[in-house]
């Protein structure tokens, strides 16, 4: 996340400090009787945020600035901040824009066409999602995914933000690769999402090789964040983390493997072209399947 300047290119998840300054009828800047309101207005003219004087700060006599934190999925275009405070018991205000612009925006389809680096998207029904949402209860749980933090900003309000360790996205991602894994095993299934029996009925097996994909991702990042600290050489090594994972991860991989393979092994299908008819008089496949399809004759 970076702080930028109204007057920059201002990116998504970008921190936009929008500043204002106040002045009397002689130009002089001067501080208001109290921190003015501030509203954010997006591109389309809604409401983004406020009026509100929450998270607004003093920089200097007569300037104030606000941290607007740009999020993921807000519009691109034009945006308007405005400000509002008493001079004296006076009303004044004050406006300013920014731009947001993104440089990962997927082309606009004029034409119909799929170009690459769109975003495909999930798409999935009503009963899909809701046995996914299920199931990314349960895998949060397992993982201890869902957190909040508490800190106290600038002007010493205390502030709650969302610290989840992994997004919906991933989670998703996650437990479409578990059961791609339960399909792939021999035999060969195409069970999906759709599937609420067996969604139901291997929940548990799902959810563990998600768990394992989730460890072992994480596992990589925290071994680039792993080092050993010396002071006066004195050194020090933290647990590491990572190792901790990679085994946790490696360890239960093999036993998901064994596990998959029973339940795989309790569908295995008809052998193909002798159906299920067994003849143990005659050796040949040819007059198996002969006396197979007879026995299948109408008249």
């Amino acid at each position: 996340m970076a702080f930028r300047n109204r007057d920059e290119t201002i990116q998504h998840r970008d921190t936009a400090q929008l500043k204002m300054e106040f002045r009397d009828t002689f130009g002089t800047l001067v501080d208001l009787d109290a921190f003015p309101t501030i509203t954010i207005v997006q591109p389309s003219g809604s409401v983004a945020l406020g009026p509100t004087s929450t998270g607004v700060f003093r920089i200097s006599t007569g300037i104030y600035a606000f941290d607007y934190v740009v999020g993921a999925n807000d519009s691109v275009g034009v945006w308007a901040d405005i400000w509002s405070g008493n001079l004296q018991g006076i009303p004044v205000s004050g406006s300013g824009c920014f731009v947001i612009y993104d440089t990962q925006l997927p082309s606009i389809n004029s034409d119909g066409y799929v170009s690459l680096g769109d975003d495909p998207g999930f798409c999935y029904s009503q009963t899909a999602i809701r046995n996914i949402n299920i199931l990314i209860k349960t895998l949060r749980a397992r993982l201890d995914s869902q957190g909040q933090a508490k800190f106290t900003d600038k002007n010493g309000n205390d502030v709650v933000v969302d610290c989840d360790i992994y997004t919906v996205h991933q989670l998703v991602s996650f437990l479409v690769w578990s059961l791609e894994r339960f399909n792939e095993i021999p035999h060969f299934t195409l069970f999906t999402f759709e599937d609420t029996p067996m969604m139901q009925q291997f929940h548990a097996v799902i959810v563990q090789g998600a768990t394992l994909m989730a460890l072992s991702s994480k596992s990589l990042l925290e071994r680039g964040r792993e080092f050993q600290l010396s002071d006066n050489g004195v050194s020090f090594n933290p647990p590491t983390v990572s190792d901790l994972m990679s085994t946790q991860w490696s360890t239960s991989l093999a036993n998901h493997w064994e596990v998959v393979k029973f339940i795989k092994g309790s569908m295995k299908p008809s052998p193909l072209g002798l159906g299920t008819l067994t003849i143990s008089t005659s050796r040949s496949p040819a007059l198996a399947r002969l006396r197979h399809l007879r026995a299948r004759q109408i008249i």
